[in-house]
């Protein structure tokens, strides 16, 4: 059930929730943005699960999905047809806008400030992420002090690596940008290749492109044939919307936007004062963490080896990694209470110890790397095996 938030501008979100945590007064909330094509309704099978792991989950829908509000036609053009400037200064407003969201979801629903909120963002939705993180100061003064009270965690899940402004891989393309795919079939190849379980044929932790494969397997054993695949219809027609893809989302994901998005990912991630600003995930939060996954598409995978490799290039900036062992791209479909716990484990729970600053330390079947504070861990990093 569809739940819609409107702002003081006119633009409405929809957004599902799972509801309040059962004798919990204070429970932490995961606010989930979802990515391209695979709406918010991708994520609602944690939603029956979410009580009982002591969360609840509120995932938005972005504009132009699932009765978001649409973009009028002069926002569009700027999407596609925009200079750097005007695109750049629309991307901000999306950021400002779903800050304002969450703001109001956490005033109209009473979410618990002990518990706190923690912002997650999936695939291309890391785009919004980021944009929400780097808005901050651009907010309205009570939206501001209330977000830097209720916010303690970021989650960067699974993000290809043009969210970071990162150029295409040599050799390594995606459906959109493969010439053997007719343009009328781009949608539904997007849609398999991107649920496929992939078998990358080298060692990640070398982190060299070369170990990593666009294909998905051509025959996958049953248990790992895209997801997409053994969802039914009435599913498939539950999670998708292909509308928005040309409409912007499209635009967004290739280079003219990259300058853009290089510059807002550093200062989102980078930006001693941003970081800073958010003052309960900085100081005593789970603070800024990025998920990938061994059996997900190359670009993901690609960007958590950038995000590490900048992590250690600015060491008064922590970051902490999970590596998942095997999951693909719809690791909350697949397996939703795998999901909850990835995302628990990185919230602040309350223990007399927490992971050190110059360790790589191990989390139930899961590794979290904060990383260190010198290049040195790049070798160390390649000799320890992380699972989940």
């Amino acid at each position: 059930m569809l739940s819609t938030f409107t702002l003081e501008n006119g633009v409405a979100f929809t957004y599902t929730d799972s509801g309040p945590v059962e004798q919990n007064g204070a429970y932490p909330t995961l606010f989930v943005i979802h990515g391209h094509t695979f709406h918010a309704g991708t994520f609602r099978r944690l939603h029956p699960l979410a009580s009982h792991s002591g969360l609840r989950v509120i995932c938005l829908n972005r504009r132009e999905y699932d009765g978001s509000s649409l973009y009028p036609e002069d926002e569009l053009a700027v999407f596609t047809t925009g200079t750097e400037e005007e695109r750049a200064a629309l991307l901000g407003v999306q950021g400002r806008d779903l800050a304002l969201c969450i703001d109001g979801i956490i005033r109209s629903l009473a979410l618990p400030k002990a518990g706190g909120v923690a912002l997650m963002a999936w695939s291309l939705g890391n785009v919004f992420l980021l944009s929400v993180l780097a808005s901050l100061n651009t907010l309205p003064a009570p939206t501001k002090e209330r977000l830097v009270q209720w916010v303690h965690t970021a989650i960067i899940f699974q993000a290809p690596s043009f969210v970071f402004g990162v150029p295409p891989a040599k050799n390594l393309l995606v459906p959109q940008t493969d010439p053997t795919i007719p343009p009328a079939e781009k949608k539904v190849a997007f849609a398999k290749w991107v649920s496929s379980f992939f078998e990358h044929p080298g060692d990640l932790s070398t982190h060299d492109l070369s170990a990593l494969t666009y294909p998905a397997p051509l025959n996958p054993p049953p248990d790992k044939t895209p997801t997409i695949q053994r969802m039914t219809p009435e599913e498939v027609q539950s999670v998708i919307n292909t509308a928005p893809g040309p409409r912007y989302d499209d635009f967004i994901s290739f280079p003219p936007y990259a300058g853009i998005l290089a510059a807002q990912a550093e200062r989102a991630l980078w930006d001693v004062g941003t970081r800073k600003a958010w003052v309960r995930m900085n100081e005593r939060g789970g603070g800024l963490w990025t998920i990938y996954a061994t059996a997900d598409c190359w670009n993901t995978i690609h960007a958590g080896w950038v995000l590490e490799d900048e992590a250690m290039a600015h060491p008064g900036l922590p970051m902490r990694f999970q590596v998942l062992e095997g999951a693909n791209h719809f690791l909350m479909w697949e397996d939703p209470q795998r999901a909850l716990d990835v995302f628990k484990r990185c919230m602040p729970v309350p223990t007399k110890t927490s992971p050190s600053s110059s360790a790589i330390s191990r989390a139930g079947c899961c590794t979290s790397a904060f990383i260190a504070m010198s290049r040195v861990w790049s070798a160390i990093r390649r000799d320890v095996l992380r699972r989940a």
